[in-house]
Parts: structure tokens; sequence; C-alpha cells
């Protein structure tokens, strides 16, 4: 019979969302809500007045705490681990991980408890501590690993034998459109191919005067490149970060300024698709087990989505110093070029070409400078800051 629920809401942008225990030990259920999958099991672990159920999480990089009920005292989370501080000796009776379904657009985990005695606690969890070692020592790998792939450069080796070379970071530029694809047409009759391809010419030679980068771009001619080869080619380039120029255009001309996209949730749901479907292969050292192997890409994955924020935060400050930028200038979208595992992305608008002011300011040298130059300050940032990280590491 269940007599309690209680239930606590975290953060909305949290990969943890939601953690709720109902129940009187006879059982008590413990549902976990996150925005991303997690594939740990739930273990126990046991100390001198002290028993508990841990769940090592893949995802989360947050801390939070609450009290409980039905045999759970109180429950506590910090970057990586979740723990729920047990009053009795507790067996973890059935786990289930559930996919979003129907109106229900999260993840969950949910853990049946029921009691035991403390002698059969006390076997369980002499199994569960050693299954705990050795999975900590995997994940802090693994993340480990993770950090220092999108910090330091994702795979080394192939940078060098692809065009990347030793000491420097790989930025790929994506002028939008290109060849038959015109793009938006600008009032003042330019085409977006033009203006995108100007910029990001522009951008390669100021990057590279500063002798930090290899900078490439997915074309240096007007000449059509497939979405997927774009992201396909960046990749085997082993781009650190990924630019793609756009300019915008919109029904009511009076709609101006910059704007800047990551992934969107939705977005999200295609990115292993459409990574089976291009052999977007994430390097994963050899010998890890499938267990790790698994644990590693997502953390690659989410350090991905991850970096792509934080350089997005750097670029906005940048624009709005360059010329205009659109209201909710950080949005999401599930745009095709921003799909790539584990190459931080970025989809940037410079502005409308719908719009008179817009448009005469990206069709000038002087306008479009300005963007580079905000562009330009937001990359040395960024790399600044994962050249910290990764000295930090």
């Amino acid at each position: 019979m269940i007599l309690f629920g209680f239930g606590w809401q975290l953060s909305a942008g949290a990969d943890v969302t939601q953690v709720r225990i109902v129940g009187d030990g006879a059982p008590t259920r413990i549902t976990i809500w996150t925005d991303v999958a997690e594939t740990a099991d739930a273990l126990l672990t046991e100390a001198p007045g002290e028993r508990k159920v841990v769940l090592l999480l893949t995802q989360n990089g947050y801390s939070a705490a609450g009290e409980g009920t039905g045999g759970v005292e109180a429950w506590s989370m910090e970057a990586g681990r979740l723990e729920f501080q047990l009053d009795r000796p507790m067996a973890i009776t059935r786990m289930l991980r559930l996919p979003p379904t129907g109106k229900e657009q999260a993840y969950r985990v949910i853990l049946d408890l029921d009691t035991i005695s403390g002698a059969r606690f006390t076997i369980s969890a002499r199994r569960d501590t050693k299954k705990l070692a050795k999975l900590e020592t995997e994940f802090a790998k693994a993340r480990t690993d993770a950090v220092q792939q999108l910090a330091g450069g994702r795979d080394a080796g192939r940078k060098a034998g692809r065009g990347g070379r030793k000491g420097k970071h790989v930025v790929v530029i994506d002028p939008g459109h290109g060849g038959k694809d015109p793009g938006a047409l600008a009032l003042t009759g330019g085409k977006e191919k033009d203006i995108t391809l100007k910029a990001a010419l522009s951008l390669k030679a100021q990057l590279e005067r500063t002798g930090r980068y290899t900078v490439k771009l997915t074309r240096e001619t007007d000449g059509y490149i497939a979405l997927e080869d774009r992201v396909t080619i960046a990749r085997e380039w082993g781009a650190e970060l990924f630019i793609s120029l756009h300019a915008d255009a919109a029904a009511s001309k009076t709609v101006s300024g910059a704007s800047v996209y990551t992934i969107s949730a939705r977005g999200e749901t295609r990115i292993d698709r459409e990574a089976d479907k291009n052999d977007w292969k994430i390097a994963i050292e050899d010998g890890s087990t499938e267990e790790v192997s698994g644990i590693l890409e997502d953390l690659v994955k989410r350090e991905t989505k991850t970096r792509s924020a934080e350089f997005a935060e750097l670029l906005l400050p940048e624009l709005e110093k360059a010329g205009p930028v659109l209201r909710g200038t950080h949005r999401n979208a599930g745009f095709y070029v921003l799909l790539a595992p584990d190459v931080p992305a970025v989809l940037l608008e410079l502005g409308f070409l719908t719009n008179a002011d817009d448009a005469k300011r990206l069709a000038s040298d002087k306008g479009r400078q300005a963007s580079v130059n905000a562009i330009a300050a937001a990359i040395e940032a960024y790399f600044d800051q994962q050249d910290l990280r990764l000295v930090s590491n």
C-alpha cells in the first residue's frame, strides 16, 4: 500500500529533472526523470551505521538533495552520482529504464525497493560494492577522456593525418548554401550564398593570422555541397569547432539582427540515426568494454552539446558589439549541420537579408568585417577556455 508521495522538481534544463519517492517500505518506488537516457545499474553499499542505494549518472553535472519516505531517509545528488540513504535494509526488487512515450517526454529510471533482513542486505552490499568500485574507476576514466577529447581536440592522430597541424586548433567554417542553392535573396539584390562565402573567407584569413588555428572551409568557391557532406568532411578534418554561416529571411521587412542556433532536444533525437546512416562513429579507445564504450559515447555527445552552448554564449555579446541582434538571440533548432555527435557546432544567422539595414550592412565590407571580428573574438575566448580546462584536467 502506498502511503506517502514526495516529489522534487529540478531545473528544467537539468539532466535529472525530477526525483519522486512513494511507498511504505513494502514496497517503495523511486522514479527518476532525466532528459537523456541513463544506463547505470543501482547498487547497494553498506558502512557502519549507513546503508545506501547508489546510481552512477552518465550525464548529470550539478548538485541537489531532498528528503525521503518508506525506508528512504533522504537522497542527494552530485556530479555523476545519485544516492538514496536508507533507514532500514532494503533490496532492489526491480529496475526499469523507460524511454519517452506518449505524453511523457522524459526518460525514466524506476526502482522498486522492499524491506529485507540485515543479513541479506550485507551479502548483496558486499557484492555490489566491488562492482561499484570498478564502475567508478571506469566512469572516472570515461569522463576524463570525454572532457579531454572535446577540450583538447578530437582524435589528435586523425587530425594530424587529415589536414590538421599538431598544436593548432582546428576550426571548420561552413559558408551556407552555394552553387544551385542561392539561399535567401537580399533587398539589395545580393544572394546569401555570396555573403556567407565572403564572410567565411575573411574569417579564415583573420584566424590564420594568429598562428593558433588550422582553418578549413567546407567550400571556398560557389559550389553546392550536400548537408551531410559538410558534417562528414568537418569530422574528417578533426574539427574542434564547426560554425555554419547563414543570413536569414523573414516575411516582415522590419525583423532584423543576428541570431545563433545550437542543437534542440528534438534535433538530438536525430543524432544517432544520422550518425549510423553516415558512419559518424565516435572514436573510442580500443579495448573498452561495451558498457564503458556506451558511457563514453554518451559523455562525448553531452560534452559536445555543452561546448556548443558555451561557444554560443561567448559569441552573443560579441555580436551585440558588431550590430543588431534578434530578440531571443540564442535559439535551439534541429538543423542538419548541428547533428555531428562529437563536434561542437553552431549555426549563425548574420542578419536578415529581407531587412534593408541588415542587407546593406552585410553587403558592405565594413559591415561584414564587424561580424567577422565578433566571431573571431568569440573563437579566441572559447579556445582560451578550452585550453584552461585541458590544463586543469
